[in-house]
């Protein structure tokens, strides 16, 4: 369920798993993912409740290292490197939302709540660029997400849920610092391209939420240094 105006969009994303797309999703197997939430999956389905909102962005201007969209301009290298040639954007607020921990058989279990939601965020991003991709024909698999990176500190989501607009009303917010509340929550910048993930420039090598393999190269070019 969609309701949008021009620029902005509210989506409510469906959620019917099966055992199969759970276990896609968790990283696992079909009887791991069984064994372990018996009969939680009707659970899950009746509780959970991801939304998102997308805003269509302009890029209107790259200049040096700072990069101006919708009049707001954020300083980052790999920011401005990766917009250089996208003159329009689709920004986005996401989440796996609370449903979850509304459930009383399922908040008792921090495991297996923790597992869903992960599932449940994941799914959720998955389900937005297909949604942008088949509405609009936008492959928004290119994502920026502020805090990522040490050029694109978390401190951007400030500037970045204000141009979104009203993330409160998906029970979004930002605590003092930047992060988001609730945790299984993301925001991202989506460009073209071939499904960009800053994690191909973070030298955080062992980090176990890797999407993509650190680009040695990439991260020389951009940044002009050795990682």
């Amino acid at each position: 369920m969609a309701k949008q105006d021009s620029e902005r969009i509210v989506l409510k994303i469906p959620v019917n798993f099966t055992v199969d797309d759970l276990a896609g999703f968790c990283k696992a197997s079909e009887e791991q993912v069984s064994e372990l939430l018996e009969d939680a999956l009707d659970l899950f389905n009746s509780f959970a409740a991801p939304k998102a909102i997308l805003r269509w962005a302009n890029v209107e201007s790259i200049t040096g290292d700072s990069a101006t969209i919708n009049g707001s301009t954020f300083h980052s290298k790999v920011v401005a490197d990766k917009l250089k040639d996208s003159p329009r954007v689709f920004l986005s607020v996401i989440t796996a939302g609370t449903g979850l921990e509304k459930c009383g058989k399922l908040k008792n279990d921090s495991v297996i709540l923790n597992m869903l939601n992960g599932a449940l965020i994941y799914y959720a991003v998955t389900y937005v660029i297909g949604y942008m991709k088949e509405q609009f024909g936008f492959d928004g698999s290119s994502m920026l997400n502020p805090g990522s990176l040490p050029d694109w500190p978390i401190a951007n989501n400030f500037q970045l849920f204000k141009m979104v607009g009203n993330p409160g009303e998906i029970g979004v917010s930002l605590d003092e610092k930047g992060y988001i509340t609730p945790w299984n929550s993301t925001s991202s910048i989506h460009f073209p391209g071939d499904g960009y993930h800053n994690c191909s420039l973070c030298k955080k090598y062992d980090c176990i939420g890797r999407r993509a393999p650190f680009d040695r190269d990439e991260y020389i070019r951009i940044f002009g240094m050795e990682p």
